[in-house]
């Protein structure tokens, strides 16, 4: 953050879903959920799972991830590493 402070970090288990998949997975958000606007800023994140799953999140590219409060953001993909189990997105309304 540009005075200093780390930001705010959700993490959590969440259910992820994309074209042919929908299934548990654990979390990171980086950032305030509160802060987010229609429109606004993407926040960014990062998802932990098996290899295979993180592999086909990344080729679907957007998808859905629904956290443990039960709220459901917009995730477009933006970062995975072969053989990684962890698949990177920004988050949106």
């Amino acid at each position: 953050m540009k005075n200093g402070r780390t930001p705010p970090t959700t993490t959590g288990e969440g259910e992820l879903s994309y074209k042919g998949f929908k299934g548990e997975v654990a979390y990171e958000i980086i950032g305030a959920l509160a802060g987010l606007r229609q429109g606004g800023a993407a926040l960014r994140g990062s998802f932990m799972t098996t290899e295979e799953i993180a592999d086909a999140a990344f080729k679907a590219c957007d998808g859905h991830l629904r956290l443990a409060d039960g709220k459901e953001y917009r995730i477009t993909m933006v970062g995975y590493t072969p053989g990684s189990t962890t698949g990177y997105f920004e988050l949106k309304i």
